[in-house]
């Protein structure tokens, strides 16, 4: 016998019919309104050939709730993914030459790597990476105010034999000529620059320290310089959920001067920012503003890699791109820290579980000299468990896991929620129809080819 899975988003057409997407399985299907209703209302699956395929696409699951467990078993496969260490976030540096106000790093401590603690950083992920390839994110901090450490680990790494990959945040004020020279050594493929607003408004949120000139003027050009060398820069525009007029000016801005540029992803992220707003399950208002500003991205072609979760999803690339980019994939599991051997590390070489807690030790879970302690800290990441139950229930749990534990650790339960959560019916609405148009199209070509 079957009952109706809770992993599905439903939304009723005009004509009667509803379209019912799986999170689970990404499978998608539209059914006569009477027929919806005879199964997932009244709970009648008398017609057994239909339901065989719901529950096959994942609509339907069988009366012993399998879907459950198997998700259990997707995040127990991420928890113990790894036997060491493959991808590390080093944060050289904590201290920064902007004073944005709403950035994580206030009230923790700010400090440079010392080159003791470098070395100390190397010997950590040489004695813990038996694969020999790495990946690293820098972060900060401000990363770039200390390359001389960033070639300091890298050469290190490579020296004992690990291949390493790597990309960078930065406010991007420092990206020189010198700078983007150095890609190559540190095999930098990807640059992330997060800016605020345009002009003025850039500079009053950033409030630079030691920086000549117009320092708007200068990030405009630092983002052309890398543009020009090829690679990828991950241009994020950060708004308030209350400021709908900020993030239409600076994705209009950025859009017209380097849109022409394939190797560029412009998109805009809500800040966390909960005492003033933050995003959460109760705010139908900033669900719609996050929905405009996804579409202004994709509207205009550009592809963020970081959200499609290919892995996994049974469906083909093409499609994949698409639910990604609509946070419409499943994932295995709240994020990739929750593998045993994910870490980040502060300027003094504290390990952490994830970078918002960053330089606040009171987060910490070890060190590079003496390992890692298995603390309270580090278990409510690295597990298999779920912090809240009422989470299993949750229509779109496959995506999220249970959402994100750093802010859920720090600001409590709801804003642990993705801010997709709101706008679940209309992302389904947005595949539904981009399959619509994929099938026009096909049976327009099908026919001039007759």
């Amino acid at each position: 016998m079957y009952q109706p899975s809770r992993y599905r988003i439903d939304v009723p057409l005009d004509s009667g019919e509803v379209v019912v997407y799986s999170t689970l399985t990404t499978s998608l299907v539209v059914l006569d309104g009477d027929e919806y209703e005879e199964i997932f209302v009244r709970k009648n699956f008398g017609d057994e050939d239909t339901c065989e395929a719901l529950c096959d696409m994942g609509m339907l699951e069988a009366d012993d709730g399998p879907q459950a467990a198997e998700l259990a078993k997707l995040r127990h496969k991420v928890l113990n993914g790894d036997d060491g260490i493959s991808g590390i976030m080093i944060a050289p540096t904590m201290d920064c030459n902007a004073r944005c106000y709403y950035c994580f790093e206030n009230g923790a401590r700010r400090g440079m790597m010392s080159a003791e603690t470098a070395d100390a950083v190397s010997r950590f992920i040489v004695g813990n990476c038996p694969g020999k390839k790495l990946f690293i994110s820098w972060f900060g901090g401000e990363p770039l105010l200390v390359p001389e450490t960033i070639d300091r680990i890298t050469d290190a790494l490579r020296a004992a034999g690990i291949d390493v990959e790597s990309t960078i945040t930065t406010n991007g004020i420092l990206l020189t000529d010198e700078i983007v020279g150095k890609f190559a050594d540190w095999r930098t493929y990807r640059v992330q620059v997060s800016v605020d607003g345009i002009g003025e408004q850039y500079n009053r949120a950033k409030r630079y320290q030691g920086v000549d000139g117009d320092p708007f003027s200068i990030i405009v050009d630092n983002i052309g310089r890398v543009l020009e060398s090829g690679i990828s820069v991950h241009l994020r525009i950060n708004y308030r959920s209350t400021d709908r007029k900020s993030i239409e000016e600076g994705f209009a801005f950025f859009n017209e001067r380097f849109g022409s540029y394939d190797n560029l992803s412009l998109y805009g992220a809500p800040l966390d920012l909960p005492a003033e707003k933050g995003y959460s399950e109760f705010d139908a208002e900033e669900g719609q503003l996050y929905l405009d500003v996804l579409r202004m991205s994709l509207d205009n072609g550009y592809e963020d890699d970081e959200l499609n979760f290919r892995e996994g999803v049974d469906e083909s690339e093409e499609k994949n791109v698409v639910l990604g980019n609509l946070l419409l994939s499943p994932f295995p599991a709240p994020c990739m820290m929750v593998n045993r051997w994910r870490f980040a590390i502060d300027d003094r070489g504290l390990l952490y579980k994830c970078q918002k807690h960053l330089g606040q030790e009171r987060f910490s879970c070890g060190n590079v000299v003496d390992g890692v302690d298995r603390n309270d800290c580090y278990r409510y990441f690295s597990t298999d468990k779920i912090h809240d139950e009422r989470c299993v229930e949750c229509p779109i749990f496959p995506i999220c896991h249970g959402g994100c534990n750093a802010n859920r650790l720090m600001y409590g339960d709801k804003f642990a929620c993705p801010p997709s959560k709101t706008i679940m019916p209309q992302l389904v609405m947005a595949y539904y129809r981009y399959l619509l148009d994929n099938h026009n199209r096909e049976e327009g070509n099908d026919e001039g080819s007759e």
